[in-house]
């Protein structure tokens, strides 16, 4: 068959994409850009916010015998995004599909999605689905709880929040999610396609256990290979007033919003049946425990401890910047510059300089940290090292190791250099 696949950039729809072609269906991709790779004549782009009205989606539908729409957002870049994307243009695009009588609709929903719903995610999910399952259309709307993929975005911060020695979340033993894997989900969704006879109008499509979140996080840190972790429970006065401050974040997932559906998760709404999942993929479904992987470990560490790490150092830098200037004796500190041949009438202005330097250097990493830092301060400290190594040899023996605490610093500093990756150009 001809199948249409909307939102076939994201998570969900890259690899319904690829389980459809994989079943030997001839699949168009549709997204705001087309990915390198895929060739012209299978990829449509256009920005799905656009596409409200019935006319505008008839001439994309010719000769398409199935449409899956896997458009969806967690928050909202623009007001109304969430009616645009989520219930006008899918709407749109079941009465031309009506229209032009394609054979079978397939839309990714959410469990707890409802017209009536607390959040503005579910109520615009639920009207979609309201429209739909009023159609003559053949469709199927599929409701997942969570779903996860290595390069998504949310399984990319909770494999990050699972390495965390300790960590406070909202909910952590309260809200159950049900995880399912979505390379599974991409292949009931394919099954659901190629079936020719009756399928069910709505199906939950869940992972084979509910977890709480820290049940969840424990799952990926044991995929991973992590050690143990403390989960505490983050309170919720305390959780809507960090939701506030995170929703000004343009790429937070924590908003107030997202804390509500989190907070209305608690009574099971997130959870479901999942022996009819299992009965369309035609084996059992993967437990979370192997979800995530050993070779996985690394990056979730370095997403937590890479800023981490520069936040440590650029305090190191203004604190030694600090005691230099202002905390050391400077009596002190020309004797140490005259041991190194500066003349008299250049201590001060070369202690003055010094301090500047690190000042600079541990505010340019607040504020703008970059790769290229991470070298000027290998060198910088790597030529201290040296020049205190001919000058001032007696600071390796010093008990509290001046120097010999530099090779640790070196080492994560030539870390850092190579871990940073460079700032994304955009692409014009």
């Amino acid at each position: 068959m001809k199948v249409l696949v909307t939102g076939a950039t994201g998570l969900i729809g890259g690899h319904v994409l690829r389980a459809l072609r994989v079943a030997g269906h001839s699949v168009v991709g549709m997204s705001r850009r087309r990915p390198q790779g895929e060739a012209e004549q299978q990829w449509i782009e256009c920005d799905f916010a656009d596409m409200r009205k019935e006319q505008a989606w008839l001439p994309l539908l010719d000769g398409v015998d199935a449409v899956v729409n896997c458009v969806g957002i967690i928050r909202e870049t623009l007001p109304g995004d969430f009616d645009r994307l989520h219930r006008a243009a899918p709407i749109a695009l079941f009465a031309a599909c009506e229209r032009a009588a394609v054979r079978r609709v397939v839309q990714v929903s959410a469990l707890g999605s409802h017209p009536d719903a607390a959040t503005g995610y579910w109520r615009s999910k639920g009207a979609a689905e309201h429209d739909l399952l009023a159609r003559t259309l053949s469709s199927v709307i599929i409701r997942p709880s969570l779903v996860y993929g290595d390069a998504g975005a949310s399984s990319i911060m909770f494999r990050m929040l699972a390495t965390l020695p300790v960590l406070a979340m909202p909910m952590a033993h309260g809200a159950k999610v049900q995880g399912i894997h979505v390379e599974e989900l991409a292949e009931i969704v394919a099954s659901l396609v190629s079936t020719e006879g009756a399928v069910p109008r709505e199906l939950a499509v869940v992972g084979p256990r509910a977890t709480t979140m820290a049940d969840y996080l424990a799952a990926l840190r044991e995929g991973m290979g992590a050690p143990g972790a403390v989960v505490l429970d983050l309170p919720m006065p305390v959780a809507r007033l960090v939701a506030r401050v995170a929703q000004l974040m343009p790429s937070s997932a924590l908003t107030p919003e997202s804390l509500l559906m989190l907070e209305r998760s608690a009574d099971g709404s997130n959870t479901a049946d999942a022996r009819p999942a299992a009965a369309l993929l035609g084996r059992p479904l993967r437990d979370p425990l192997s979800f995530a992987r050993p070779d996985l470990l690394p990056a979730a560490v370095m997403d937590w401890g890479r800023p981490l790490l520069t936040i440590v150092m650029a305090m190191l830098w203004l604190l030694t910047a600090a005691v230099s200037w202002f905390g050391w004796p400077h009596a002190e500190s020309f004797a140490w510059l005259a041991a190194c041949g500066i003349p008299p009438a250049w201590q001060e202005p070369v202690l003055l300089g010094a301090s500047v330097a690190d000042c600079v250097m541990g505010l340019a990493l607040l504020l703008r940290p970059r790769r290229w830092l991470w070298l000027m301060q290998l060198t910088l400290v790597l030529g201290y090292t040296v020049a205190m190594t001919f000058c001032l040899p007696e600071f390796w023996l010093h008990p509290f190791g001046p120097l010999s605490k530099n090779l640790p610093v070196l080492a994560l500093m030539a870390l850092m250099w190579r871990v940073t990756p460079k700032p994304i150009q955009s692409i014009h």
